[in-house]
């Protein structure tokens, strides 16, 4: 039986993982990496773009996603202001901190969550977020490589003690090359869902997920 408030893990808390990170335009490259290598890797990925409700409060939304799964992956890079409006944000350090405090306050099973914390740049967070100095944090450079890199490793490490390891940073970068530029595109236009650049959140990790599919099954047949 469930503790009196606290929310019930609900199934596929091992396999899905929620992804805290700017979406505007600027960090798109690094955000798609970050979703390709989720699923890559075997992994269901969950963010706040994923549904849409006016009727739902949002971070309530952003509590239940984080408290129902057991990864979490944080980009803290983004505190730089903007001219018109000089203030940084602070949506994504929230975000962590609710996940941080799951971990370190809740039942068994939030016990057992894990996070991938991403900065852009090496030690920027000791003057950011200086609280976090004394954990391990992956800087990608703003290089879409670079965090396919982190996201692979960091699943690799905790992948189940007899798995075989998952693919290679290479490996997995050029089969994201191959997505973006040609097996992606075609699935996307097949599907007639608009401009590559303009697709939901949805319909990226869907295309994701078929490309995938057909990279595999390329694979397969040429081990015939």
């Amino acid at each position: 039986m469930a503790q009196p408030g606290r929310r019930p893990a609900r199934r596929g808390a091992r396999s899905a993982v929620f992804v805290n990170c700017p979406f505007d335009d600027e960090f798109r490259p690094i955000y798609r990496a970050i979703i390709f290598t989720v699923v890559a890797c075997g992994f269901t990925p969950r963010c706040a773009l994923e549904r849409l409700d006016g009727a739902e409060y949002r971070l309530d939304k952003i509590a239940g996603m984080i408290g129902d799964r057991d990864w979490g992956i944080h980009d803290v890079s983004r505190v730089e202001v903007d001219p018109a409006n000089p203030v940084p944000r602070f949506n994504m350090p929230l975000e962590l901190g609710i996940h941080l405090g799951a971990r370190l306050l809740g039942n068994a099973p939030h016990r057992r969550k894990r996070a991938l914390i991403l900065e852009c740049d090496a030690h920027r967070y000791d003057r950011t977020l200086s609280d976090i100095s004394g954990q391990d944090i992956a800087h990608h450079g703003n290089d879409p490589a670079r965090v396919i890199g982190s996201v692979r490793n960091f699943f690799n490490d905790h992948r189940a003690r007899h798995a075989a390891p998952l693919p290679g940073v290479a490996a997995l970068s050029a089969d994201y090359d191959r997505i973006r530029n040609d097996i992606g595109l075609r699935i996307a236009a097949e599907a007639r869902l608009g401009n590559w650049d303009d697709l939901s959140f949805r319909d990226y990790v869907d295309v994701l997920t078929g490309s995938l599919k057909v990279l595999a099954e390329r694979r397969a047949e040429h081990r015939v």
